[in-house]
């Protein structure tokens, strides 16, 4: 009798956790294939949320930035954070524009002729 009751209760029960482990896998299956495709049907979708669109290389990333009022000195020059964490000092021209100057992160770069 208790062979009868397991397989009652764990029939359906292994059905039901096969189910969901194949619907899983063919809505992530579906999901690569309309992304390879470009299909523009996901935008609209109601089964995404879509929070970005980005067309870029593999590997690219995004990162948020907060814009911020740059400072400028009574010298001339902009002060800039690098990536790396050194300071730059940027000259600017009498109109307010960045003069054109060589790299700041790369020390075989030589300057621009004038």
């Amino acid at each position: 009798m208790s062979l009868v009751v397991a397989f009652l209760v764990g029939g359906p029960l292994s059905v039901g956790i096969g189910w969901m482990v194949w619907n899983f896998w063919n809505s992530n299956r579906l999901l690569d294939s309309k992304l390879k495709d470009g299909d523009l049907e996901l935008l609209s979708s109601t089964n995404y949320k879509v929070s970005e669109v980005i067309r870029a290389p593999a590997g690219s990333r995004v990162e948020k930035v907060a814009l911020q009022q740059i400072p400028i000195n009574q010298d001339g020059y902009i002060r800039q954070t690098l990536p790396d964490g050194r300071i730059a000092l940027i000259p600017i021209g009498l109109s307010g524009q960045v003069k054109s100057v060589h790299s700041t992160t790369h020390t075989n770069q030589q300057p621009p002729i004038q």
